[in-house]
């Protein structure tokens, strides 16, 4: 038993209501059960209970035993002073509000369905990452769907968390934190950390002092990201690198940057196409802070996916078209940022902007331009959309497979059913 199950009991009222009683034996008619709760405080608020004669409202709180209320310290919290039922699978102890009044409480041990019961084990001990992969596609397609909403909204939030993270480390400087938000996005997985580090020790208001000059914008990038020092062999420095050398060493002295210069090692190239190496990341970060140095401003107002295409349809300059890495050649011309990438930024760098925007104005508007551009844009094809699509799922655009992921990362392998539309619809059936 745990307290996700009794939730779902007392939400659903999945028990038998028959001469409902408290453990003093005083009648209970649930009026309202209430909302359930997942900030701080009693589980369930604004319930309403008629309790013997008289009507109450307030909070419910659920627990496996009564003596787990004491364990918690509730009764130390102001929170739980308007708890008007303790509802618990087992009563093993009166409890008591701190005026010294007791709370009445509910048991549902030998209330609760024992088949109900039955068909919850039975979800939580199936083997597979889905639990009710077997059950899916018996549910109505509103229930999916109802899911698809849910967890989308909740992914959309989770991700604007970490733009309000770096807002708040930004003194609230949407330009700062969109830069760097974006070069995190330029590392991708692999080089996510390094490239925000750079961003952090690179202002972006030290780039737009530079903003006409593309060989001092690399110059700055490549240094403060650790590929400019003395610690290689004269032979490693070709024309192009001792330049960018010189002209760093002098804006670095200028800028007092040579203490935040990251460790060349940072960077990972391990199973990396060439045309993701990290180098040519850069360089192409490089080019687009140069064409679009008001980065917040181009960001929030991208009005659709081929518009965020155009503006990043960018090509890094000449030498890294013809080198994957310093001074060694390349056999082909050094392609561009491709279409998979530009998805990726606008799902990682834009949506989660437009989300955190939305909530810091209170404006629907940007919120309703996310999931547009979700909407507009074609599903992501990994082993988690593939394992939906077996199962009868229809992942049409990027809103579907973000969602997906989201449904199946954070409910289905934590097995968080009772969470879940489509694993309550398989229960109360």
């Amino acid at each position: 038993m745990n307290e996700s199950f009794l939730h779902f009991l007392w939400q659903f009222q999945r028990f038998d209501k028959v001469n409902l009683q408290t453990t003093d034996n005083e009648s209970i008619s649930v009026l309202k059960v209430g909302k359930l709760n997942s900030d701080s405080g009693a589980d369930f608020q604004d319930a309403r209970l008629l309790i013997g004669d008289v009507e109450w409202a307030g909070s419910v709180e659920i627990h496996l035993k009564s003596s787990d209320w004491d364990i918690h310290q509730h009764q130390f919290d102001t929170a739980y002073q308007s708890v008007i039922l303790h509802v618990v699978w087992e009563d093993d102890k009166p409890i008591l509000r701190r005026d010294g009044t007791k709370i009445p409480t509910v048991t549902l041990r030998e209330r609760a369905d024992e088949n109900l019961l039955e068909k919850y084990h039975t979800l939580m001990e199936y083997k597979a990452t889905v639990p009710c992969q077997n059950q899916f596609g018996e549910v109505d397609d509103i229930k999916k769907i109802a899911m698809l909403d849910k967890v989308l909204m909740k992914r959309l939030q989770d991700k604007s968390l970490v733009v309000n993270h770096l807002l708040t480390e930004n003194n609230s400087d949407w330009e700062e934190t969109a830069y760097q938000i974006l070069a995190k996005n330029f590392g991708f997985k692999l080089n996510a950390d390094p490239f925000l580090s750079l961003a952090q020790n690179l202002p972006l208001k030290i780039l737009q002092k530079h903003r006409d000059n593309l060989f001092q914008i690399e110059a700055l990038i490549f240094g403060v990201a650790g590929f400019l020092e003395s610690n290689h062999k004269e032979e490693d420095f070709d024309e192009y690198r001792k330049n960018l050398q010189k002209e760093f060493h002098f804006l670095a002295s200028k800028y007092q940057l040579h203490h935040r210069v990251l460790g060349e090692h940072q960077w990972k190239y391990l199973r990396l196409r060439p045309a993701n190496f990290p180098t040519i990341r850069l360089a192409q970060f490089a080019r687009f802070i140069h064409e679009n140095i008001n980065l917040f401003s181009v960001l929030i107002h991208i009005e659709n996916v081929k518009s965020l295409g155009k503006i990043l349809k960018i090509t890094q300059s000449e030498y890294w078209l013809n080198h994957y890495t310093f001074k060694k050649k390349a056999e082909g011309k050094v392609p561009s940022l491709g279409s998979s990438s530009v998805e990726n930024i606008l799902i990682n760098t834009v949506i989660p902007l437009l989300v955190a925007y939305a909530n810091q104005k209170d404006n629907q508007a940007y919120l309703d331009k996310a999931i547009g551009l979700l909407e507009e844009l074609p599903a992501e094809n990994n082993h988690i959309t593939k394992h939906w699509q077996s199962m009868g799922l229809n992942i049409k655009s990027a809103f579907d497979s973000q969602a997906g992921i989201e449904w199946y990362n954070h409910f289905c392998l934590k097995k968080k059913c009772l969470e879940c539309t489509v694993g309550v619809a398989i229960l109360q059936k």
